[in-house]
Protein backbone atom coordinates (compact mmCIF):
# COMPACT_ATOMS: atom_id res chain seq x y z
CA UNK A 1 0.00 0.00 0.00
CA UNK A 2 1.02 3.18 -0.60
CA UNK A 3 -0.13 5.96 1.80
CA UNK A 4 1.43 9.30 -0.16
CA UNK A 5 3.17 10.90 -2.07
CA UNK A 6 4.11 14.29 -3.60
CA UNK A 7 6.61 16.04 -5.92
CA UNK A 8 8.74 18.74 -4.54
CA UNK A 9 7.73 21.98 -6.30
CA UNK A 10 10.84 22.36 -7.74
CA UNK A 11 10.67 19.79 -9.56
CA UNK A 12 6.73 19.89 -10.51
CA UNK A 13 5.56 18.65 -14.41
CA UNK A 14 8.54 17.42 -15.06
CA UNK A 15 7.08 13.46 -15.50
CA UNK A 16 7.63 12.65 -12.03
CA UNK A 17 4.35 12.52 -10.99
CA UNK A 18 3.17 10.28 -13.88
CA UNK A 19 5.74 7.74 -13.84
CA UNK A 20 5.39 7.11 -9.69
CA UNK A 21 1.50 6.76 -11.31
CA UNK A 22 2.69 4.12 -13.66
CA UNK A 23 4.76 2.14 -11.71
CA UNK A 24 2.03 2.26 -9.02
CA UNK A 25 -0.49 1.07 -11.03
CA UNK A 26 1.76 -1.35 -12.39
CA UNK A 27 2.45 -2.98 -9.18
CA UNK A 28 -0.96 -2.84 -8.12
CA UNK A 29 -1.84 -4.99 -11.55
CA UNK A 30 0.98 -7.23 -10.69
CA UNK A 31 -0.30 -7.70 -7.46
CA UNK A 32 -3.97 -9.10 -8.28
CA UNK A 33 -6.11 -5.63 -7.30
CA UNK A 34 -8.66 -5.43 -9.74
CA UNK A 35 -9.73 -1.93 -8.37
CA UNK A 36 -8.01 1.46 -6.73
CA UNK A 37 -9.16 4.25 -4.39
CA UNK A 38 -6.83 7.21 -4.04
CA UNK A 39 -7.85 10.08 -1.70
CA UNK A 40 -6.33 13.21 -3.67
CA UNK A 41 -5.66 16.82 -2.65
CA UNK A 42 -6.82 19.22 -4.87
CA UNK A 43 -3.32 19.68 -6.94
CA UNK A 44 -3.67 16.09 -7.38
CA UNK A 45 -6.56 15.80 -9.37
CA UNK A 46 -5.88 17.24 -12.60
CA UNK A 47 -2.92 14.37 -12.61
CA UNK A 48 -5.36 11.28 -11.86
CA UNK A 49 -8.41 12.23 -13.79
CA UNK A 50 -5.95 12.06 -17.04
CA UNK A 51 -5.17 8.42 -15.78
CA UNK A 52 -8.91 7.65 -15.68
CA UNK A 53 -9.97 8.13 -12.22
CA UNK A 54 -13.17 9.61 -11.65
CA UNK A 55 -14.16 11.71 -7.91
CA UNK A 56 -16.58 9.45 -6.23
CA UNK A 57 -16.56 11.95 -3.01
CA UNK A 58 -15.63 15.09 -1.96
CA UNK A 59 -14.79 15.68 2.10
CA UNK A 60 -12.67 17.76 4.20
CA UNK A 61 -9.61 16.41 6.68
CA UNK A 62 -8.93 17.70 10.17
CA UNK A 63 -5.42 18.32 10.99
CA UNK A 64 -3.78 18.29 13.76
CA UNK A 65 -3.22 22.29 14.09
CA UNK A 66 -7.08 22.43 13.71
CA UNK A 67 -7.17 23.54 10.39
CA UNK A 68 -8.98 21.32 7.69
CA UNK A 69 -7.65 19.90 4.32
CA UNK A 70 -10.14 19.73 1.18
CA UNK A 71 -9.78 16.30 -0.71
CA UNK A 72 -11.32 14.14 -2.96
CA UNK A 73 -11.69 10.27 -2.86
CA UNK A 74 -11.09 8.56 -7.06
CA UNK A 75 -11.68 5.02 -8.24
CA UNK A 76 -10.59 3.16 -11.06
CA UNK A 77 -10.92 -0.06 -12.47
CA UNK A 78 -7.58 -1.77 -12.67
Amino acid sequence: MIRAFFVHPDYARRGIGRRIMELSEAGATVAGFRNIEIVATPPGVPLYATFSYVSVERFEIALTNGATMHVERMRKAA
